[in-house]
């Protein structure tokens, strides 16, 4: 495969893409029954096309419509209905193992955050202090629309944490949740037009992210970037940070 796709140039590339839209959808429409996931099927595609070995570039398709039902089903059932086995496939999707960015479809492993069999907060944490922060960033994105306390916890870990350098990168993508009803992966697919948004970000919420960013965050980091953040890093900054920062 890897000599036929050095051969082909961006043939193969461009076929890829031109046909990816069309095959997720098939196998979307497959994997439904009755509005709901067929758990089964999904897991045998899973299972022949697993993240990381070999060279199938098949799990960017199905980390895509495992998104999709992950989602489906926490919106219409909760967590921990959502099978160990499809948040363990998102959850050991890489960056650098896995191609044609599948990465950013498996995201959708935030929406098992407070999951009784997956450990998705701690499994987060532990990839962001690996240096795959960008992954961990992505997971918020997701994790913020099904448990906002949940998912600002967890970034409070990671803000804490010893091992992790970035900062705001993680608000960029969680701020979304303020005015757009689901985050924008697993790409090609409209979930307004078959479910109903999770509820907006509670006042609460809001407040207790504000306290992580002033409390993690030097006050003039925060100020330096009010403006390009929907949050009010500014209030965070004078009601939660250091008073005697310089």
């Amino acid at each position: 495969m890897a000599n036929a796709l050095e051969q082909s140039g961006d043939r193969f590339r461009d076929a890829f893409w031109d046909n990816l839209e069309e095959t997720i959808e098939l196998v979307d429409a497959a994997a439904l029954v009755e509005d709901e996931p067929d758990w089964e099927f999904l897991q045998d595609c899973a299972e022949a096309y697993p993240p990381a070995e070999g060279d199938h570039h098949c799990t960017v398709l199905i980390a895509n419509v495992l998104g999709r039902c992950v989602i489906r089903t926490h919106i219409r059932h909760d967590a921990d209905a959502i099978p160990a086995w499809a948040l363990d496939y998102l959850g050991r999707i890489t960056m650098e193992d896995d191609k044609d960015a599948a990465w950013e479809e498996s995201g959708a492993f935030g929406w098992g955050i407070g999951h009784e069999e997956v450990a998705v907060a701690d499994r987060t944490l532990t990839r962001a202090e690996a240096d795959d922060e960008y992954w961990a960033a992505s997971v918020l994105k997701h994790a913020i629309y099904a448990d906002g306390r949940a998912a600002i916890d967890l970034y409070e870990r990671i803000l804490q944490s010893p091992d992790t350098m970035e900062d705001l990168h993680h608000i960029e993508g969680m701020q979304r949740i303020l005015n757009e009803p689901f985050p924008r992966t697993p790409r090609y697919w409209e979930p307004t037009d078959e479910l109903d948004p999770p509820g907006p970000l509670s006042d609460d919420a809001i407040e207790h992210l504000l306290r992580v960013l002033g409390e993690n965050i030097h006050p003039r980091r925060l100020q330096q970037f009010d403006d390009m953040i929907q949050f009010d890093l500014e209030w965070a900054a004078t009601e939660y940070g250091e008073r005697d920062s310089a």
